[in-house]
């Protein structure tokens, strides 16, 4: 049986690179890495969730800010979301992750006009 994932996802996918760093703010399973910035490039994007392409593993569950910057809007967005898996790439030490992306409490994002964007 195959399953086409797209017919279950909320938002339809575009796939475009761009530019992104991410703050790791919560990591249970690997608390070592709070605070840690990196650097990758998205695979595709949604007005729910990133696909992102980078040289380190993280955890299911972290918590992220990330920061992309739409060339095609010269705009850089705020936005913040969990990882929901990761997985090694074809390429050895590079990973890709999905991360869901959520409001925040203690802090505003760009969450609504990310969304206005792939409306």
């Amino acid at each position: 049986m195959v399953v086409n994932y797209e017919d279950r996802r909320a938002h339809p996918r575009v796939a475009v690179s761009e530019d992104v760093s991410l703050k790791i703010v919560f990591s249970s399973e690997n608390p070592g890495l709070l605070g840690r910035t990196l650097d990758g490039s998205t695979l595709d994007l949604s007005a729910g969730g990133l696909r992102i392409s980078l040289n380190h593993a993280i955890k299911i569950d972290s918590v992220l800010d990330v920061w992309v910057t739409l060339k095609s809007q010269k705009r850089k967005f705020f936005l913040t979301g969990n990882v929901r898996w990761c997985n090694e790439s074809e390429k050895p030490g590079i990973y890709q992750i999905g991360l869901v992306l959520r409001e925040r409490s203690d802090t505003v994002t760009d969450l609504r006009s990310w969304q206005e964007e792939f409306k």
